[in-house]
């Protein structure tokens, strides 16, 4: 019977690891759409909250004012 908690804990820890990998992965892209729109890069670092962190940077990226203007397709900086 306790190897049942023990399954548990680990896929518990596999669901970590996997989402601490996928995390890193949005992190630089991430970081880099921040700071050309003219917002802190460390907003990007929201990926490593579980479940919602990605929702935020996305809310945060799709509904407020750029500081640096929004960005057009013919546009380069």
């Amino acid at each position: 019977m306790t190897w049942i908690l023990g399954l548990g804990s680990l896929v518990a820890f596999a669901f970590l690891i996997a989402h601490l990998l996928l995390a890193l992965v949005l992190i630089i892209p991430t970081w880099r759409i921040c700071t050309r729109a003219g917002f802190s890069g460390a907003l990007s670092l929201f990926h490593l909250v579980p479940l919602i962190g990605s929702f935020i940077v996305m809310a945060m990226l799709a509904f407020s004012t750029w500081p640096n203007g929004e960005a057009s397709p013919g546009r380069r900086s």
